[in-house]
């Protein structure tokens, strides 16, 4: 299920001034409209990630009472951290059309992030770059026979066309299998079956959480002992950590590092805390990339000032320059000819139930 969102900002501590207003802007509040799945393979991402950019807001307006009801996408604002590839592609060209910008949509994905817009800012590597990056590095450490096993969606065509890329400017390297299946699959032998007869050493997933925890359980059941690397799309505390150690061992490229609030910077406390206090656990990934997204719309904001416009917040946004990010993870820099903020990848596998950063790299084929 699928849910519009009016996430309110009342931002008083930013002085709106009176005057002329931007659609979705009042003296007290900003309207900033999101769509995000609230159950399906999805939901571990569009739930903790609305939260936890709600805990952000909260912070700068603790008398705003946060509202869920169902908006009218003419009358927001701007949208922001809208979950899903196919749902930002659909919806694009119309609230470009309107002037409705488009903040931090919550997929990395290179059809989304390009072409550039002056109504779109993004954040961090996509998942092509993340791939391109991850299966450089194996092949340069001896593995010859890629696999692929992918969603049937744009989301996993590219990274079908990633590894395929990849693989060609290899000699010696093959890739020698790949396998599509629905977003909403949850048996994978046959794939895995497959990938263990054809022999590869390397296999790349482009799934989400669900099916990567699932994907990887059965490889392992079936004594396939080739490495395992998964997008950003897969890298989330609940994978690292699911019961039984079942994913121990699975790597994963992202944008950066998975961060546990009883080893986060002291930067990260008060979100660790107010998170947990109102939700009940800490924050995985998705959490931390929500919570960033909201506190990157904040900074934008305030480099805005009063009489705010949609002109005036683009503009905002491409001032924001070595913005540290709560995490202690990267330094977000954005203007006119970037509206990606950075192109770092970071590598990590799945040790004792926890991500483990293995080492990073500024990165970006295309």
């Amino acid at each position: 299920m699928k849910k519009l969102n009016k996430i309110t900002a009342g931002l008083a501590c930013l002085a709106l001034s009176a005057g002329v207003m931007a659609q979705g802007v009042t003296d007290d509040e900003v309207l900033l409209g999101t769509s995000t799945a609230l159950s399906g393979p999805a939901a571990l991402w569009g739930v903790a990630a609305s939260q936890a950019a709600q805990i952000r807001f909260d912070m700068v307006n603790e008398n705003v009472k946060a509202m869920n009801k169902l908006l009218n996408l003419d009358k927001v604002f701007a949208t922001f951290n809208v979950l899903g590839t196919p749902m930002n592609l659909a919806t694009s060209e119309t609230q470009f059309a309107k002037n409705v910008p488009m903040l931090f949509p919550m997929t990395t994905a290179h059809s989304v992030q390009d072409p550039e817009n002056d109504l779109k800012i993004t954040f961090g590597s996509s998942y092509y770059n993340q791939i391109r990056f991850a299966v450089g590095h194996f092949l340069a450490t001896g593995r010859t026979s890629a696999c692929v096993m992918y969603q049937d969606s744009a989301y996993g065509a590219e990274v079908l066309e990633a590894v395929t890329d990849e693989v060609a400017e290899h000699g010696g390297v093959s890739l020698v299998s790949s396998v599509s299946h629905k977003p909403t699959a949850t048996e994978f032998v046959g794939a895995m079956v497959g990938f263990k007869g054809a022999g590869c050493d390397l296999i790349v997933f482009g799934t989400i959480i669900r099916d990567t925890i699932t994907g990887y359980a059965t490889a392992r059941k079936l004594g396939i002992t080739a490495d395992v690397v998964v997008t950003q799309a897969g890298f989330d505390t609940m994978v690292a950590g699911f019961p039984g150690g079942i994913t121990e061992g699975l790597y994963a490229a992202s944008v950066g590092e998975a961060v546990y609030c009883d080893s986060a910077p002291a930067s990260a406390k008060a979100f660790c805390d107010a998170y947990k206090a109102k939700y009940g656990s800490d924050p995985g990934v998705s959490g931390q990339l929500g919570y960033t997204a909201a506190d990157l719309v904040v900074a934008g904001l305030e480099n805005a000032g009063a009489d705010l416009t949609v002109e005036s917040l683009m503009d905002g946004l491409e001032a924001i320059s070595g913005h540290q990010d709560t995490f202690g993870r990267i330094g977000w820099s954005y203007g006119a000819d970037d509206h990606k903020g950075t192109q770092v990848v970071v590598l990590s596998q799945v040790k004792d139930g926890k991500w483990v950063s293995l080492g990073q790299a500024n990165y970006s084929a295309k």
